[in-house]
């Protein structure tokens, strides 16, 4: 993934990997990644996107259900 990325965050593990599969449905090109040093969240799992597919990103996912906890830039 080329450019910025935007980390998303997640109450936990198990709503990073339904994440990634709605983001991939979509068409958004993610990667899930361990919890970078110095962000805060629960779960040991966070997404990476490339910045330019942020807004794709949070409408897919809020319409979809899926609650993301943060975005990190």
């Amino acid at each position: 993934m080329a450019g910025e990325q935007i980390v998303f965050t997640f109450g936990s593990n198990a709503d990073a990997m339904i994440a990634t599969k709605a983001l991939k449905d979509a068409g958004v090109v993610v990667k899930m990644i361990p919890r970078p040093p110095g962000i805060d969240c629960q779960a040991n799992l966070c997404l990476a996107v490339n910045g330019g597919s942020e807004a794709q990103a949070t409408s897919t996912l809020s319409g979809s259900g899926v609650r993301f906890a943060s975005v990190v830039r």
